[in-house]
């Protein structure tokens, strides 16, 4: 395929499904150098990574030499309640009237919940999202000194996620453990999720604050140790 052949590039800033990987530092501005050489936009994929998530409102602002041409957002800015939103460069935005419409598009009520829940991130769940991340990760990454199955530690904010590996000097996955130690949360009350091959992945909501935090990583700390028993 030539570069002529590509219209555009979707990306995600931190990978979601993929495994909570947040990208070298310069992978995005590099892929955006080759894509404006080539004339490709970029659609950054803020569905997960979006709306305060990683302690910014979006999470490609952690990397200031990377700029989309296009941003998708869904879930989380409407808290919960239906509604997808594409952002766009103006330059873009030509559409004449009736080349684009959505049956349920505009609902008042959705958007209200929108404008609502941007009004706390910007007040202040993005700022505790940050701060409660800059807490909450050290608390994980010392889970590694007790836990030999936790390979790696990584996320931005309150994106974190915990790699469940069979050796920590290998790094070979086990997706079997990870799905374990998942039960296992649960049975104590903790909600957690699988992501990639043998990820946990940890994201409460903006609004968690210390005390919980710490007890998140205790009830994750039990049920590490119940899987590996």
């Amino acid at each position: 395929m030539s570069p002529g052949e590509v219209a555009a590039i979707v990306v995600e800033a931190i990978q979601g499904e993929g495994g909570y990987i947040v990208p070298p530092a310069d992978f995005l501005p590099s892929l955006q150098r080759i894509a404006r050489k080539h004339g490709i936009l970029i659609v950054a994929d803020e569905v997960q990574c979006g709306m305060g998530r990683t302690g910014r409102m979006f999470g490609f602002e952690h990397f200031p030499d990377f700029q989309p041409d296009i941003v998708a957002l869904a879930k989380a800015v409407a808290s919960g309640l239906p509604l997808g939103v594409m952002i766009a460069k103006s330059e873009l935005m030509t559409w004449e009237p009736g080349a684009h419409a959505s049956t349920f598009g505009g609902n008042p009520v959705c958007l209200a919940a929108a404008q609502e829940t941007v009004r706390l991130l910007e007040s202040e769940y993005v700022v505790n999202a940050a701060k409660i991340g800059s807490f909450l990760k050290p608390l994980l990454e010392k889970l590694m000194d007790v836990h030999a199955v936790v390979g790696d530690v990584r996320g931005l904010g309150l994106m974190l996620g915990l790699d469940i590996v069979k050796d920590r000097a290998t790094r070979a996955k086990n997706p079997e453990l990870r799905d374990a130690i998942v039960v296992e949360c649960f049975k104590r009350g903790l909600l957690v999720l699988g992501a990639g091959t043998s990820t946990i992945r940890l994201s409460p909501p903006l609004l968690i604050d210390e005390e919980q935090a710490e007890c998140a990583v205790r009830l994750l700390s039990e049920s590490l140790s119940a899987a590996t028993a």
